[in-house]
């Protein structure tokens, strides 16, 4: 019998690989996280869904920076569960500027979701992997998001 094909060598070979993925995303996450910010005078007449926008940059590069272990995914489910809040209380804010923003930010998160269940449903290369991907999905709609209200939200 080949190493690779006794019990146990695949699943041990899944917590580095996604160990690695996940140490790329993050890198990428934190990365895109610096902005300079203008003095503006009229901090105040800033909209109300700037604040729930910062709420979310900050869950998604949390998200981000989470380890996937195969056997434990309860930091993901902790750190999804808090981008899902911020992404609803975001996109309650924010729908009737941002339409398509919302929509395919509520898209990514409930995609997420769905990996992370069948990821602990049965934890494999491709379960986990499927949640990398949306992990990078929901950093993508949360990055067009963003920009959209940059101008709107900027100090």
């Amino acid at each position: 019998m080949r190493p690779a094909d006794r019990p146990g060598w695949r699943r041990r070979g899944l917590v580095p690989a996604a160990v690695l993925v996940l140490a790329t995303l993050a890198a990428g996450c934190s990365s895109s996280s610096s902005s300079s910010s203008s003095s503006s005078s009229s901090s105040s007449s800033k909209p109300a869904y700037c604040a729930a926008a910062s709420q979310l940059k900050t869950s998604v590069q949390a998200l981000g920076n989470v380890n996937i272990n195969v056997h434990d995914l309860s930091s993901v489910n902790t750190a999804v569960s808090k981008v899902q809040a911020d992404a609803k209380t975001f996109a309650s804010e924010a729908k009737s500027a941002y339409p398509s923003q919302t929509t395919a930010l509520q898209n990514s998160v409930s995609s997420l979701e769905t990996a992370v269940k069948s990821a602990q449903a049965q934890p494999s290369v491709t379960t986990v992997a499927a949640v990398v991907s949306s992990v990078t999905q929901v950093k993508t709609a949360a990055d067009n998001a963003q920009t959209a209200v940059k101008g709107k939200c900027q100090s």
